[in-house]
């Protein structure tokens, strides 16, 4: 075994289709559009040792709009994340997020 990487944040996007389903179409469509604009920034900016951006399942909050993204070890969740949330969920997993 060989010891990995340690990522100082990990963002998981939500990219669950429930087609056809009475409680909506999940976060697939938006998800796949955040989760492309998320990982643009980190390796565009250099930042793909720093931060992880990993597509997932659900990860139990279905949004009516929008998707779910889960920042860690910062435990921030959002929910109804869409593309121009973007900058935002890149300062809460940078560090730079003065909320």
């Amino acid at each position: 075994m060989r010891l990995g990487l340690t990522p100082s944040a990990h963002v998981f996007v939500c990219g669950n289709r429930r087609e056809g389903s009475p409680l909506g179409p999940g976060c697939g469509d938006a998800g796949e559009r955040v989760f492309t604009l998320l990982k643009d920034v980190v390796l565009g900016g250099g930042l793909a040792r720093r931060v992880w951006i990993t597509k997932t399942a659900c990860l139990g909050l279905c949004p009516k709009s929008g998707t779910t993204v889960a920042v860690y070890p910062q435990g921030v969740i959002q929910t109804e994340v869409l593309p121009e949330d973007c900058p935002t969920i890149m300062k809460i997993a940078t560090g730079d997020d003065r909320r």
